[in-house]
């Protein structure tokens, strides 16, 4: 059975609480992420996705140079245990209506896995089209 530990990303990208709407719309876009963590005292207090900026504050015409990243981000990231299963991540994620898991080791988030994280042994490993 392959893990989420197997395929999620242990890098933690994150962004300072007082950081701007458009702070996390650059930094998504310079780096191909679709979701960032928001840290506040050196511990994560949320996760801002492209999704959020397209509903919270572009179609709301919201300020992106005046919006908190605070204001906008997700405060209960739902998260998965690095040691339980893709299936699992995938349902929970259906479930869920999200993209991104927070990855936990200990109950403390570690990394993250996304549905493409998913999607990708599938077509790399010859199971797929």
């Amino acid at each position: 059975m392959v893990k989420v530990k197997d395929r999620m990303s242990r890098k933690l990208n994150t962004l300072p609480m007082n950081s701007t709407a458009l702070d996390a719309a650059k930094t998504l876009t310079d780096n191909k992420f679709s979701s960032i963590f928001i840290e506040e005292n050196g511990q994560i207090a949320g996760v801002v996705t492209d999704t959020d900026l397209i509903r919270k504050v572009m179609a709301p015409e919201k300020s992106p140079a005046n919006t908190k990243v605070g204001d906008i981000m997700t405060k209960n990231i739902i998260s998965i245990d690095l040691n339980s299963s893709l299936t699992q991540a995938s349902d929970l994620m259906d479930k869920s209506y999200i993209r991104h898991l927070g990855v936990t080791e200990n109950g403390k988030i570690i990394g993250v896995i996304s549905v493409r994280d998913l999607i990708h042994p599938v077509y790399t490993d010859g199971e797929g089209w």
